[in-house]
């Protein structure tokens, strides 16, 4: 299972300053009384958007291991959440997903792929955001609703460029109930609430503005 690493460390800070090595786990999340004897687990390997890690543990009893994330990483997929927000951002703000898709993953980068790739790449982020701010207006509707599930409502309600990275931190008590890539890796005996998004089929309207 994933929990939460509260920090406000960005990526370069953590990476550069081995920011993993800073996490600690006082208690078991399966058995805070003590006793199962958990224990340090080395790390795991984030490649995107360069290699760092994750601090992570091993409950013997549970037989689980506890990776404690830290904010600004998406989880269940590679690369930080600001770089997914932005992506799904442009695509609000653009007439089509090829458009951004050309642009986010251009031809000429050395990892360059096809543009029906880059397609399916931009579509994933934009539906699996779209299910997390879905849940997101349906949890907290006092504090988000009325508004459509996009960035741009998002940024504007909170105020911030950083929407993704401050629902984290809002919804911590619900994370495991979450989609990724805001929501964690629930504990075995839990199941997200909301379904994995099916796909939205042919491009979306630009929001309004």
């Amino acid at each position: 299972m994933q929990l939460r690493f509260e920090t406000e460390l960005t990526f370069e800070e953590y990476a550069t300053g081995r920011g993993w090595e800073r996490a600690r786990l006082p208690t078991c999340p399966f058995h805070p009384a003590g006793g199962c004897g958990l224990s340090v687990h080395g790390t795991y390997m984030r490649k995107v958007p360069s290699v760092a890690y994750v601090a992570r543990w091993y409950c013997p009893q549970a037989h689980a291991t506890i990776g404690l994330l830290p904010d600004f990483y998406a989880s269940r997929m590679p690369g930080t959440l600001d770089a997914i927000e932005e992506v799904v951002a442009r695509v609000e703000r653009a007439e089509t997903v090829e458009q951004v898709a050309e642009e986010v993953r251009p031809a000429e980068a050395p990892d360059a792929v096809t543009l029906p790739t880059a397609v399916r790449w931009v579509r994933v982020r934009l539906e699996l955001v779209r299910a997390v701010l879905i849940a997101v207006l349906g949890l907290w509707p006092e504090r988000f609703a009325p508004g459509r599930p996009t960035i741009k409502h998002f940024r504007e309600r909170l105020g911030t460029d950083h929407a993704l990275v401050t629902l984290r931190v809002i919804a911590e008590g619900k994370l495991h109930l979450l989609p990724m890539p805001l929501g964690l890796v629930p504990r075995p005996s839990l199941r997200a609430v909301v379904p994995f998004p099916q796909s939205s089929g042919s491009d979306p309207p630009p929001a309004s503005s």
